[in-house]
């Protein structure tokens, strides 16, 4: 008890606690040790969270708004899922089979909610042009209020209803490339099979009842969403994909159980993929660029543990005769090791409370600092610009805002995530390195000569 309360006295002396403020420099790197912990983790804590809130969001919109939980398709063809209009019936009256499935086997996982969809692609003709688009034939309740589709939809102008045969909803970005609002029509250009099997245009016209995003334009940069049954009508079945979208209460979790009830329910020729199946190369894609980035931010974390062995050997080097003194009083070389231990571990204390909630408040208003420095940096390129145009005598230069979150390639506002498990063990690896690295000086200190170092002084 005795060498633990003098390994713990010393090591806090080395941290300035408890002892005369003198000059030392390996104090001074120490405490550089705790600032270089403490800012390595803020981005390490700010990386953690982005990552997680993005891949939730992503993962959430993917699988609601367009896999779905569960994706049951006609494989053989043989069903009449895609014999044109008369499908219709078909489908839908196998989704309302699914809807109404005994959910007793709860740990099983249970089905909420099945929908029919058809999907293919079009050519849309608007004001301004015409663009493909990927038209989305949906049951209306698809947008049913406070739904799962709703809570990941903003509605940008009108409203989500598709209440008519010719209403239709619009992607943001695909109103906006056609110039088309709320109350403006426009044409879809299916191709339809006539007799003969010869491919026959087909024109119909749609009003826009609203116009949607989904905070991710690689998801919703082509949406035309129109009725099911007008769907049925006006996309061949050679060129578009009938199938029922199933929704569970535990997608992220009792999802394969589910599937293998929907699996029982069908009939002869259907099978069901979840949405980690349909998914898989993406998902792949998400957690092998956020390990990548983790591992290089706890890279950075690592050269900044390195400076707490450089001041602890320092402080080694300058604590010679104090250590060369308590041994030949009778300090144990263990009871000096162990001192140099705690002043490592104290030191990567000191550095997660001054990283980790500085971190955490960052990553807590990451959208808002997004916000700052595009602010920030648009407004300096816009002033050297006009600063560049005046210089060339009115010449005009060419300026376009930086988006540092691009609704092309990520979401427009990060969900944020705090993952406390996550960060409970970011903390704990970096007192872990902290120790670790105080290894090799406690063990040079535990091994000083006393005589030698006396007869040297």
């Amino acid at each position: 008890m005795t060498n633990a309360r003098v390994s713990l006295k010393l090591a806090l002396s080395f941290l300035g606690v408890g002892a005369r403020r003198g000059e030392s420099n390996a104090r001074k790197s120490l405490y550089g040790a705790i600032a270089g912990i403490g800012i390595s983790l803020v981005p390490l804590v700010v990386v953690l969270v982005i990552s997680d809130g993005m891949i939730e969001g992503i993962t959430s919109r993917l699988i609601d708004l367009s896999s779905s939980h569960i994706r049951v398709v006609d494989y053989t063809g043989a069903n009449g899922f895609d014999g044109g209009s008369d499908s219709a019936e078909i489908v839908e009256g196998l989704a309302r089979t699914l809807s109404s499935m005994d959910s007793a086997r709860s740990k099983l996982g249970n089905v909420t909610e099945a929908l029919p969809e058809r999907e293919g692609t079009a050519l849309v003709v608007g004001k301004s042009g015409r663009a493909g688009g990927t038209v989305r034939a949906v049951d209306p309740a698809f947008f049913v209020e406070g739904g799962p589709a709703m809570r990941l939809v903003s509605v940008v102008s009108g409203t989500a209803r598709l209440d008519s045969p010719n209403d239709a909803l619009l992607g943001k970005k695909i109103a906006k490339d056609l110039s088309l609002a709320v109350g403006d029509t426009f044409r879809v250009l299916t191709m339809n099979e006539g007799r003969g099997g010869r491919a026959i245009p087909r024109f119909t016209t749609f009003t826009v009842r609203g116009i949607l995003s989904s905070g991710y334009q690689e998801l919703d940069a082509l949406w035309v969403f129109i009725p099911f049954r007008t769907g049925c009508r006006i996309l061949s079945g050679e060129s578009s994909n009938t199938f029922i979208s199933v929704r569970t209460d535990d997608p992220f979790g009792a999802i394969e159980g589910a599937r293998m009830r929907v699996i029982d329910a069908l009939p002869e020729g259907f099978r069901a993929y979840t949405w980690k199946e349909m998914n898989r190369s993406q998902f792949h894609s998400f957690t092998t660029t956020r390990t990548l980035l983790l591992f290089i931010m706890f890279m950075i974390l690592f050269v900044a543990a390195v400076n707490i062995s450089s001041a602890l050997v320092m402080m080694v080097m300058e604590r010679r005769k104090e250590i060369a003194i308590l041994k030949s009083v009778g300090a144990d070389p263990a009871c000096v090791s162990y001192a140099f231990l705690l002043a490592g571990f104290f030191t990567g204390i000191g550095g997660i409370l001054v990283g980790m909630p500085v971190g955490i408040l960052c990553a807590i208003h990451i959208n808002g600092l997004f916000d700052a420095i595009e602010r920030i940096v648009n407004a300096v390129l816009s002033v050297a610009h006009e600063t560049l145009a005046f210089l060339r005598f009115g010449e005009t230069a060419r300026f376009s805002e930086i988006r540092l979150l691009d609704p092309a390639y990520y979401l427009e506002s990060i969900p944020v995530t705090l993952n406390f498990a996550e960060l409970f063990r970011i903390a704990a690896g970096a007192l872990l390195l902290s120790v670790l690295v105080s290894v090799l000086p406690a063990s040079r200190a535990g091994r000083e000569k006393p005589l030698d170092t006396l007869r040297k002084s």
